[in-house]
């Protein structure tokens, strides 16, 4: 056995990570939550029947205890775990937020402790898509430099990739995520709206959509956002542009400034990729920097 864990939070995250240490020779002591059946059901899922429980009492079994928490709830439940003695001294308590420092989890009561921060590049639509999702994510390593090689370890052994970054760092990090995960279902939704105005309901849409996001990620994966990127404005075709102006300007919801504001970072990478020349740019911009109607 690697090292005594229990895991505070079996959301989908929290399964997916004691799934995968499990298979990796940890030994999971308890996996806790204030639903008992949830718990029953999570510790299933891991494999480890006996692990499930509701006391938190049962933190003092573990040398990692891993906090998978939402972020709000990180700070209290560690000062819980210190005040109520639930700690062994020299435990490591490790939270897996992309925002908050490792030190949240630290306090000046209760015996000495080390606090861990792991953030997985990746999203958890359900825990058995994050089992197969984690392998290959790059984590965000965060603490003290004692504590630095165990995250690494324990990184190597959920199969991904690990990325050492500052308490400091983390804001733009987490920002950077929520873009590039959050925004895209986001954006998707935005182009069904756009698309279901042809007159498809939006989950029409989305099904007419998928080939082409499946086909625009695998050539993003390969290329490279620069590489990657087609279409009017990395053509140059100013009219095309004009006449999407026209058509989006009915819409609600802000359609046309999610439109327009994307248009002016397309313009960017257009111009990085060389496709794009000087002039049709700033015809582009105009139409897409414009008030009015296109």
């Amino acid at each position: 056995m690697k090292g005594r864990v229990v895991l505070i939070g079996p959301g989908r995250l929290g399964q997916a990570i004691a799934r995968l240490l499990c298979d990796a020779g940890y030994d999971l002591r308890a996996l806790i939550s204030r639903d008992p059946v949830r718990a029953v059901a999570a510790a299933r899922f891991a494999g480890c029947r006996n692990a499930a429980s509701a006391d938190l009492s049962r933190v003092a079994e573990g040398e990692l205890i891993l906090l998978a928490l939402p972020d709000d709830q990180l700070g209290a439940m560690a000062a819980t775990l210190r005040r109520d003695g639930h700690l062994r001294p020299g435990a490591t308590l490790i939270h897996f937020s992309g925002l908050h420092p490792a030190a949240i989890l630290l306090g000046k009561e209760g015996p000495p402790l080390r606090a861990l921060s792991l953030h997985p590049l990746q999203t958890f639509a359900d825990s058995v898509m994050g089992v197969r999702n984690l392998p290959g994510t790059t984590f965000a390593v965060e603490g003290t430099p004692d504590v630095i090689p165990l995250g690494e370890a324990l990184v190597a052994d959920l199969g991904g990739r690990s990325l050492v970054l500052s308490a400091e760092q983390k804001p733009l990090y987490h920002a950077a995520a929520c873009v590039a995960s959050n925004y895209m279902v986001t954006l998707v939704d935005t182009a069904c709206q756009i698309f279901s105005a042809c007159g498809f309901g939006q989950e029409e849409a989305f099904h007419y959509l998928t080939p082409l996001l499946r086909g625009t990620g695998r050539n993003l994966a390969a290329l490279g956002p620069k590489l990657a990127l087609t279409g009017p404005i990395a053509r140059g075709d100013v009219r095309t542009v004009g006449k999407h102006l026209r058509a989006i300007a009915h819409l609600p919801g802000g359609v046309d400034q999610i439109y327009r504001i994307l248009g002016i970072k397309t313009v960017e990478l257009a111009l990085k990729k060389g496709t794009l020349d000087a002039e049709a740019a700033e015809e582009i911009l105009r139409l897409l920097e414009s008030d009015g109607e296109s």
